[in-house]
């Protein structure tokens, strides 16, 4: 029988609040049609809560595949018609949603935690600086002439100087509320959230310079041409929200890529997230990654097959929905919901929303994930790490995020055979458990290193909840990952 308490229904309802404008946002920001990112969070919202392992995340668009989405699209298009890279874009999603299925089938839930640490921080941090730097030209309310990420920071300087300045007046408040709003009591944070209050902000911009209409506003004898270029755009019809997915180059070798990289990355921050809130989960409770995998699967097929975003576990609107008091897999639901009654009646305020201040929300989804902060931690666990970190960074932003991956899991294998480590220890440690009255001990005889995670866990499992462990490691290396899962066991 289904429970449904009333705290889901408020936390959905202020989780709605929040996805409203990050939804659009990331949809825009990876060069989809705004009403995707909406399709998105409503199907995550209803599809996903129907199906899923989890037991209180938020699923719907999300930052880390802004890069891979964008890239998908650009390489899928011809001529310069994006709106046909993104249908092809739309087939790759259901392709990947199948693969999701199988893996989750396949039992590969798992797989996730054989991604080197610094490996996935350094690709994350990445795709926060790229969403940086491709947020600042909609700050500023200019038209770049850069194709690329590089060249576009090397154009920043110019984009300055020609800035439109009532676009700017609506970035620079939207900035200063996110900031002030910190400072606020945490009552007034949680009920009123800052995305909501930039939005509002905005809609009061947008309807009193009168954005709606191409018109010039004169600022200190300068004129600064505003309109609906500068807003953001869904069908005011809800049968227009679809857009149906082109298979006619499915087996090419950019659809390929569109696929895999589509797959690796809905999979890899699904994952990652739901072990991050299962943490933080005030009732302890354990996703089934495998079962979470199967659903995002499906969903991502209906997402493919009805013009959506793909949807991947949101850490930051799972973790808000969590202070909201959120009990159930429910919340989700009805964030979803309330997304659909809004979409379905009031079109015509979304339309006015302004792309600046979304593009002020994105700029601090971008900081967060490539803050100083992640830089600093992963130094402090040593050059090495710090070296895999930068190398997938860079790599990431110049070339591309599976070849950034690639390189970062490459360095690393060289690393520790550099180190003497045999091939043989690579997957297969010699590790073995021994108890000693009420103690248990974790003995290892070889070095142990990321490729090797099941094997140490499987020992980990058969220890009790809260029983105290003690590692000897008798002089051996022990690479990041591993030790950070010992400490979580070790006493």
């Amino acid at each position: 029988m289904i429970k449904i308490h009333k705290e889901d229904v408020l936390a959905g309802f202020i989780v709605f609040l929040i996805a409203l404008p990050l939804s659009i946002g990331i949809a825009i920001a990876a060069g989809a049609p705004a009403s995707a990112g909406l399709l998105s969070a409503i199907l995550g919202g209803i599809i996903g809560t129907l199906i899923t392992g989890t037991h209180i995340t938020i699923n719907g668009p999300a930052a880390g595949l802004i890069v891979v989405i964008s890239s998908s699209i650009i390489g899928l298009s011809e001529n310069g018609d994006l709106l046909l890279g993104f249908k092809r874009t739309l087939a790759a999603t259901m392709i990947a949603g199948g693969l999701q299925i199988i893996l989750g089938v396949l039992r590969g839930g798992r797989l996730t935690f054989l991604a080197p640490l610094s490996v996935v921080h350094g690709m994350l941090a990445a795709i926060g600086a790229i969403i940086m730097i491709k947020q600042l030209p909609v700050l500023l309310g200019v038209t770049p002439k850069a194709q690329s990420i590089m060249q576009l920071a090397f154009e920043a300087p110019n984009m300055l100087l020609s800035s439109n300045i009532p676009v700017v007046l609506i970035s620079a408040s939207s900035v200063f509320v996110i900031l002030a709003w910190k400072l606020l009591p945490k009552k007034i944070q949680l009920y009123f959230p800052a995305p909501l209050v930039v939005v509002v902000i905005g809609l009061i911009f947008s309807y009193s310079m009168n954005f709606e209409m191409i018109h010039d506003v004169d600022i200190f004898s300068h004129l600064f041409t505003i309109g609906p270029r500068f807003l953001v755009h869904v069908p005011k019809s809800f049968d227009g929200l679809f857009i149906f997915p082109v298979f006619d180059v499915v087996t090419s070798w950019q659809s390929l890529l569109s696929v895999t990289s589509i797959f690796v990355v809905c999979s890899l921050e699904t994952l990652l997230s739901a072990y991050a809130v299962d943490k933080i989960d005030p009732e302890k409770r354990t996703s089934n990654l495998d079962l979470d995998l199967i659903g995002k699967g499906v969903t991502n097929i209906f997402c493919g097959a009805l013009g959506a975003y793909p949807i991947i576990t949101g850490i930051v609107r799972s973790s808000a929905n969590i202070a909201y008091g959120a009990k159930t897999k429910w919340s989700n639901f009805f964030h979803g919901i309330f997304l659909l009654i809004l979409v379905a009646l009031v079109p015509d305020v979304i339309n006015h929303i302004p792309l600046s201040s979304l593009a002020a929300l994105l700029l601090f989804v971008g900081l967060r994930l490539a803050h100083p902060r992640h830089f600093l931690e992963v130094w402090n666990h040593g050059v090495d790490q710090f070296s895999l970190f930068c190398v997938t960074f860079v790599v990431t932003i110049i070339q591309d995020l599976l070849v950034g991956i690639a390189a970062g899991v490459s360095l690393k294998i060289i690393f520790h055979l550099i180190r003497g480590v045999r091939p043989r220890d690579f997957f297969w440690p010699k590790v073995k458990l021994q108890r000693e009255g009420e103690k248990f001990y974790i003995e290892i005889h070889s070095p142990v290193v990321f490729l090797g995670y099941f094997e140490v866990k499987k020992v980990l499992e058969k220890i009790e909840d809260g029983t105290p462990v003690l590692i000897r490691d008798n002089g051996y290396f022990i690479d990041h990952t591993i030790k950070e899962l010992l400490a979580e066991y070790s006493s």
